[in-house]
């Protein structure tokens, strides 16, 4: 280190400081546990943490759950898939009658404009519908699936109280 000029030392020293400390930071990110529809039955035990959930097909054969969270029914359904396999997107949806909820284009948009996520429609029996579509193409972390699970359960809350 001697032929280095006094400015180019205090350089090096962080560039090994910043390999070392990242070189320690890789066991942490390589035990982070990456989920795929492979994982179905992790999905399945994620869900449950919100209510109640059981496995089930869809009209196509595809899997899908079916579920409660705070007594509100809802179904996830998988898209993309390869021969009822290898999905790589989901889409909840529930549904809510239009006797008891609103289903007045005013409120649904005020609610669409409103809420980063969820989406809010009115089906062809003139029932709300709210759905939350999400991704997993390529894998996602089981962190992140538990979050994007709390995210529906905060769009159920939030869509209920909305339309009420």
């Amino acid at each position: 280190m001697s032929s280095l000029t006094p400015f180019m030392r205090p350089a090096l020293r962080a560039l090994a400081t910043a390999s070392v400390l990242g070189l320690t930071a890789l066991p942490a990110a390589a035990e982070t546990e990456v989920l795929t529809f492979d994982d179905l039955d992790v999905f399945e035990e994620l869900l449950s943490g919100f209510g109640s959930v059981e496995a089930d097909t869809d009209g196509e054969d595809d899997p899908m759950f079916r579920g409660r969270i705070s007594g509100t029914p809802y179904a996830l359904y998988f898209y993309g898939c390869d021969n009822h396999k290898d999905c790589n997107n989901g889409t909840f949806v529930a549904y809510f009658d239009g006797d008891d909820y609103s289903t007045d284009p005013a409120v649904i948009n005020d609610y669409n404009n409103s809420y980063r996520f969820g989406k809010a429609s009115i089906d062809r029996d003139g029932d709300l519908e709210i759905n939350y579509s999400f991704t997993f193409k390529g894998g996602i972390t089981r962190v992140g699936l538990d979050d994007t699970f709390d995210w529906w359960r905060v769009i159920l809350d939030e869509a209920e109280e909305h339309f009420e």
